[in-house]
């Protein structure tokens, strides 16, 4: 009988695991690009924020127009290839600290976190 309430337990565990899992990938969907987000900037400025200093970072610097340019960028800054956020968020510290800062639309960011606007900007 302890066999069987254990078997029941988990069966009911596990479906709970499953139910969850599904209404959290239908309703609340993963970003993207992960990469296009920038940690600390997206943590007080909403999306619509975030593509419009993309949209101007694009105008300031026309010549990083395409998402395969701005991720060859990105990764070319750092000393290894970033691979996701964490690691973007590194770079715009480290950014900060060597000042390679832009003013781009009022907002004073580091050249990782305009490139991510833009690269969110184009997506």
């Amino acid at each position: 009988m302890i066999r069987r309430s254990f078997l029941n337990k988990a069966a009911i565990a596990t479906a709970v695991v499953v139910a969850g899992g599904i209404v959290k990938w239908r309703f609340f969907p993963p970003r993207k690009l992960a990469l296009a987000f920038p940690l600390m900037l997206s943590g007080f400025c909403d999306e619509a924020t975030l593509r419009e200093v993309g949209r101007q970072y694009l105008a300031q610097v026309p010549g990083e127009g395409s998402a395969r340019i701005l991720l060859s960028r990105l990764a070319a800054d750092g000393p290894d290839v970033i691979v996701g956020a964490g690691a973007a968020a590194s770079q715009a510290e480290q950014d900060f600290l060597t000042q390679k800062i832009l003013v781009v639309g009022g907002w004073i960011i580091s050249r990782t976190e305009a490139r991510q606007c833009a690269l969110l900007a184009l997506s």
